[in-house]
């Protein structure tokens, strides 16, 4: 049987962040258009898309939650329980950086305001891997001594970033909602947009 601190080393290591939001950070290889990609509505793959990235935020605030109230109690931190709330977000935030890789594939052909939540969106997943992965790294050099500042505000930074990450995207699928809703309205009535 192996001892803790050699099991919380080896999870750590099977851990370690791969930079979480590189394809929101522009490493995406975005390819050329298809004959199909001219008739593909892009529009609504970047809704259904940030659908996806609304469970994923969803995941990472969830953990956050966790995470946070473990700190609140200095007591029961433990750096194995911390390893795993952590292992979650990052998880999240790698799949939601799959996401924005699509989204910035496809964001010439999508309306301007997609664009700007695209943008939003690239932006804060960045901040929640980039915290994320300073928590993992502070705590696994200092596994015996959670309860500091410096920790907590790891801790609070992650969860303040997946908080205002899972309303950026809650709002804008409610935008997308209207804005669809406003497009069948306008065709059903044969209206052109307004200025």
């Amino acid at each position: 049987m192996r001892t803790n601190g050699y099991l919380v080393g080896c999870v750590f290591a099977a851990l370690s962040i791969v930079p979480a939001a590189s394809a929101a950070a522009g490493e995406c290889i975005v390819q050329k258009p298809t004959p199909a990609s001219y008739t593909w509505n892009f529009r609504q793959e970047a809704n259904n898309d940030v659908k996806d990235i609304q469970f994923d935020a969803g995941q990472a605030r969830y953990h956050a939650e966790q995470l946070q109230s473990m700190v609140a109690r200095p007591d029961s931190v433990s750096w194995v329980s911390d390893v795993h709330q952590l292992d979650q977000i990052r998880s999240a935030v790698n799949d939601m950086g799959q996401e924005v890789c699509r989204l910035e594939t496809i964001r010439r052909m999508v309306a301007p305001w997609q664009r700007k939540t695209i943008d939003s969106i690239a932006r804060e997943i960045a901040l929640l891997a980039d915290n994320t992965q300073d928590a993992m790294a502070f705590g696994n050099s200092h596994r015996e001594t959670l309860w500091v500042p410096t920790y907590e505000k790891y801790v609070d930074n992650i969860y303040t970033e997946a908080q205002q990450l899972s309303k950026s995207v809650d709002n804008a699928i409610a935008y997308a909602k209207v804005d669809r809703e406003d497009r069948t309205l306008r065709k059903d009535l044969n209206a052109k947009p307004s200025s």
